[in-house]
């Protein structure tokens, strides 16, 4: 949950907020005096009264936050449509919507090639001497009207894209006029020189500055090879040609694209390397005994997907070899000998999970060697046959002989067919080592009719999650650069949504089989992060067989109903950058799919069946009048806008108002919402919700009936002012993207609450109606360590229509919990929640709960009862309430290991010898009370056998969990060099898509406004004292938290 702020006091008068204390003060002295009664006989007899966990719990959800109101509201506040859903109609509608998008990109950027290869020829050069270097990006002397920047790495001697001819200006601007929807035009060439059309908003901040090279981002090496290959890069040199051999060898490795797969080839006997030669040292050697459960044990010797981190570990790998004295490191004995072991490689290599369904990988061997001779190739009679072998494979080879061009050795073309080459490209200095990138050969470039669509990548100019669509420009039968247009991603999101039927979702991928869009395919967050190359029978793989998945990426359309698999997050701890947990439950599922015209993607839609039927439930107001919004307060201020602010642990916010946001991808035009809305279209907004403009022209549906929703939760909260002294803060989101936060503050513009911790947790219960509690997270603005309460609200489907929830401080809940169970005060006892993680332990220390000291690296964030009770855990492992799942964390390329709490069946009590189990009905939370505490180690380990325990030693098995030998190796397992496609788990939940920001909401500081509050925290009293959110009990005193 983003931390903003919590509420402010009320700024009603003095005389108001006197009595409203008055009456406070009354309601307090009553509840406690009836408290200490029955706390009284409760503490006589020793009971513990857990049930008044879920007793408080209500309260605060039902009371404090209006949840039982609301869900009135959302049950009889409506008009509810519930009807069965055609599915191949609303695939038709969501395959139009996509298709329109993707056709405008194509149209826009076929009339841009063609513009540029009609003026190729006579293009003007810029020659580098020309440009001034301290202006190399975005060049404001060279034009004007667009932006132009070149690789300083090319050292062409003329760049052509940053002096573009008249004709080619005024294309992209009749595009950009004709498109007025933030679309950026560009295109680039192999001399490394760009531009781009419009310039960029903030172009004197572009992160594409500092080394950047185009010809190495996606949309290029995508385009110059849309087909995939396999490239063994095959490596001969003696000891100590240390610097040129990696230069070569890694440039080679960037200019492949994601689509493509590489391997390395060091020498071994005259045979490809398959494990690290300096075992002591290995970074492909496993980290435990034997055989990994998911370990690699090597990265040589065997194609490997194309990774950004793929390639750093072989060219680490590289790195050892060439600094090695060892005589295990010694070269080939032949150029024979290097080549025949990098076709060996190439015949041995596993198949592309989808070779049958598209192209066949070209196989490609780039052969870089410090031996010399190559001038007398033809004499070598078993050279000439090894190359000759290369093309009975099918295979392409390049020679890159360095030093060689020294006696006058040349870029030759050695040999050649229709579709194979063997090429000679000796290196001579370091400086000509950059261009190596264009020597490796492509497949594909000439089918220029079909644009290619790379994996949608991170933007180095500021547009954030991009999709490029590009064509490949042509000149003489030569491929000298590419044309591009970029669309958000979220644009596609938006048109392929599918808010009426819960669970559905659209995924996209083209004849690779690679996925473009699922909700499990992680999206890039930054410059420095790689798009996720993920084939689709890895997310897909529980529910759909091959033949069928085969038949979706061959474009073939067609349906098919199966029971499968769907993946809930479960959310994770707040504080901590955990992959999000999963669940999965088999579900009656319709998938159907068909190709996108004039591309070559699939978008495929899968809707959840009830009772073999696919219902759309959808919510109105009963009439114009319903909807009518009273006051409708955004988050973001118009010029005119006279609102009053005020201080909040430092925080801007608004009294007296909850504002409202809308997540990004309610926006027709994201794109341009993300990067900023003007007064312009802050005034439009309130026109929609004032019944004077149509919402049409700026939303992408009529959200009155949700912001009607999210209104009157704000009236309900108004209406219990008495509460606002222990909740911190109060907001709701509804699964279309509407927020209110109330005090009000204004967010980030790529803040989206479905993507939070907090939401997801309220959408994974199992139950309608049940209440979430989150892990205690020190709060940024220091309000100290803090909770958040959660509850979703359903429609009569079911359907999860919104979530209300509301923050707590630590003090208030510790405090008000060992009111209601007075056992605890002299027993330990622990809230768990579903995956373990302590939610309050009772004799936690409270100084380290405090704003100025409370941290989220503490025992207290994210602690797991393995960490702070490890005797009752491992128990709980060996009894099987405490059991491993784990999941496929595509985004760090890991298998992530968590627990899942639960009793068996409908139990709700468990005993143990030591300590007793409570499920707490209706909520995510446990109850662990220790009747007694051990005064040696030990633990059960049935029903495994001592074989089973042997092997399971400081391991991280799925299948092992007892830790009987493992010992303290009981903490959730992450391990980096997983090899992430050997077990049949569930994919993770990534991070959300338009959630980039590591703060969400604003950092303007208000020392300027005068506090929200004045509480003086004068009580002297220590629960009352912690009932108040601006209060802390500390050192004996009661202090006002902004003063410590």
């Amino acid at each position: 949950m983003f931390r903003p702020a919590l509420r402010p006091a009320t700024s009603c008068s003095h005389h108001q907020r006197s009595r409203r204390l008055s009456v406070w003060w009354a309601v307090v002295v009553m509840v406690l005096l009836a408290e200490g009664c029955c706390h009284a006989r409760a503490d006589d007899e020793d009971v513990l009264s857990w049930w008044n966990i879920g007793k408080f719990l209500r309260e605060f959800v039902n009371t404090g936050l209006g949840a039982k109101k609301l869900q009135e509201h959302v049950s009889t506040g409506y008009t509810w449509r519930n009807e069965e859903v055609d599915g191949h109609q609303r695939l038709k509608e969501i395959n139009l919507r996509a298709s329109k998008l993707f056709q405008k990109n194509i149209k826009m950027g076929k009339g841009l090639k063609k513009v540029i290869e009609q003026e190729y020829d006579n293009w003007e050069r810029v020659y580098p001497q020309q440009v001034n270097a301290s202006s190399l990006c975005c060049s404001p002397e060279l034009s004007s009207s667009g932006c132009g920047l070149w690789s300083t790495h090319g050292h062409s001697e003329k760049l052509l894209a940053l002096q573009p001819p008249a004709a080619v200006l005024r294309e992209m601007e009749r595009i950009s006029n004709q498109y007025q929807n933030d679309i950026t035009l560009y295109f680039t060439f192999t001399d490394g020189s760009l531009y781009m059309y419009p310039t960029p908003r903030n172009k004197h901040d572009l992160q594409a500055c500092e080394n950047y090279d185009p010809r190495l981002r996606y949309f290029f090496t995508q385009t110059k090879s849309p087909e995939p290959r396999d490239v063994i890069v095959v490596v001969d040199a003696v000891l100590g040609a240390h610097s040129l051999v990696r230069e070569v060898v890694v440039r080679t490795f960037k200019a492949l694209s994601y689509s493509d797969r590489i391997g390395l080839c060091l020498p071994h006997k005259d045979m490809c390397r398959t494990v690290s030669f300096d075992h002591q040292a290995s970074l492909g050697a496993p980290k435990w005994p034997g055989q990994g459960p998911l370990g690699r044990q090597s990265f040589l010797g065997q194609v490997i997907v194309s990774t950004e981190r793929n390639k750093d570990h072989l060219s680490k790998l590289l790195d050892e070899w060439l600094n090695s004295t060892s005589s295990l490191a010694s070269p080939f004995s032949s150029h024979s000998a290097a080549l025949t072991a990098g076709l060996h490689v190439h015949q041995n290599s596993s198949k592309h999970p989808f070779s049958q369904s598209s192209n066949m990988p070209h196989q490609v061997l780039v052969y870089v060697t410090t031996r010399g001779g190559w001038d007398q190739w033809r004499a070598d009679p078993q050279l000439s046959a090894t190359l000759n072998d290369s093309f009975l494979h099918n295979v392409s080879i390049v020679i890159n002989p360095i030093y060689e061009a020294a006696v006058g050795l040349e870029d030759e073309l050695l040999m050649a067919d229709e579709k194979w080459t063997v090429k000679l490209v000796p290196f001579p200095t370091s400086r000509k080592f950059y261009s190596s990138q264009s020597s490796i050969t492509s497949f594909g470039f000439t089918e220029t009719e079909r644009a290619v669509i790379p994996m949608p990548y991170w933007d180095a100019f500021g547009a954030g999650y991009i999709m490029s669509v590009c064509q490949p420009l042509i000149a003489r039968g030569e491929f000298v650069g590419t044309a591009c247009t970029d669309d958000s991603i979220v644009n596609l999101l938006a048109d392929t949504a599918i808010d009426d039927v819960e669970k559905a979702y659209v995924f996209i991928v083209n004849s690779m089989g690679n996925t473009l869009m699922h909700p499990l395919l992680p999206s890039p967050h930054s410059l420095t992060e790689e798009p996720y190359h993920v084939t689709i029978d890895k997310l897909e793989k529980h529910s759909l067989d091959q033949n069928t998945l085969e038949q979706i990426v061959r474009q073939q359309p067609g349906s098919k109903d199966v029971r499968g698999v769907q993946v809930q997050s479960i959310g994770r701890p707040r504080g901590t950058t955990l992959p999000h947990a999963v669940r999965v439950a088999y579900a009656h599922l319709r998938y159907l799919w068909a190709p996108i015209n004039t591309t070559d993607l699939t978008i495929a839609l899968v809707l959840p069946l009830q009772d073999g039927k696919v219902m759309s439930s959808v919510y109105k107001c009963h009439n114009s009048t319903a909807c009518q919004v009273d006051d409708f307060q955004y988050h973001l201020s118009k010029s005119d806008d006279d609102r009053k602010l005020c201080s909040y642990f430092g925080t801007e916010v608004v009294k007296n108002e909850g504002l409202v946001k809308f997540a990004p991808d309610c926006f027709i035009n994201v794109l341009s919402y993300v990067k900023g809305e003007d007064d312009k279209a802050i005034t439009q907004l309130y026109s929609i919700f004032q019944g004077k403009s149509p919402y049409d022209e700026v939303l992408t549906k009529d959200f009155r009936a949700s912001v009607k929703l999210v209104e009157t939760a704000e009236q309900i909260w108004l209406e219990k002012l008495n509460l606002s002294d222990y909740i911190g803060l109060q907001f709701m989101g509804t699964a279309d993207g509407t927020f209110i936060v109330y005090p009000g503050t204004e967010l980030k513009q790529t803040y989206d609450h479905r993507s939070t911790s907090w939401y997801l947790l309220a959408m994974s219960s199992l139950e309608p109606g049940s209440i979430s509690m989150t892990t205690p997270y020190c709060d940024e603005w220091g309000a100290g360590m803090m909770y958040t309460i959660t509850k979703p609200l359903h429609g009569p489907l079911g359907n999860p229509v919104a979530v209300v929830a509301g923050d707590f401080t630590l003090q208030y809940i510790m405090a008000y919990f060992l009111r209601q169970i007075p056992y605890c005060k002299r027993h330990t006892c622990l809230l768990l929640d579903q995956m373990g993680y302590v939610v309050l332990k009772t004799d936690w220390v409270r100084q380290k709960t405090s704003p100025h000291t409370c941290a989220n690296n503490t025992d207290i964030a994210a602690a797991h009862i393995n960490q702070l009770a490890p005797d009752i855990a491992r128990d709980m492992i060996g009894s099987k309430l405490l059991q491993r799942r784990g999941c496929h964390d595509y985004e760090r390329d890991l298998t992530f290991y968590f627990w899942s709490l639960g009793l068996s069946g409908y139990s709700t009590y468990y005993e143990a010898a030591t300590y007793v189990v409570h499920r707490i009905p209706s909520t995510n939370l446990f109850l662990v009370v220790r009747t007694k505490r051990l005064t040696h180690d030990t633990c059960h380990c049935d029903p495994y056998l001592d074989e089973e325990l042997m092997e399971c030693h400081d391991t991280c098995l799925l299948e092992c969990e007892c830790p009987c030998v493992a010992r303290n190796k009981t903490q959730p397992c992450h391990d980096p060099n997983a090899d992430v496609h050997r077990k049949s788990l569930p994919a993770c939940k990534p991070r959300g898509l338009t959630h980039v920001n590591a703060k969400n909401y604003t950092e303007q500081q208000s020392s300027l406004h005068p506090p929200c509050n004045d509480n003086t925290c004068n009580f002297h009293n220590e629960t009352v004292c912690n009932s108040v959110v601006l209060c802390l009990w500390l050192d004996n005193k009661c202090r006002n938290v902004d003063n410590l």
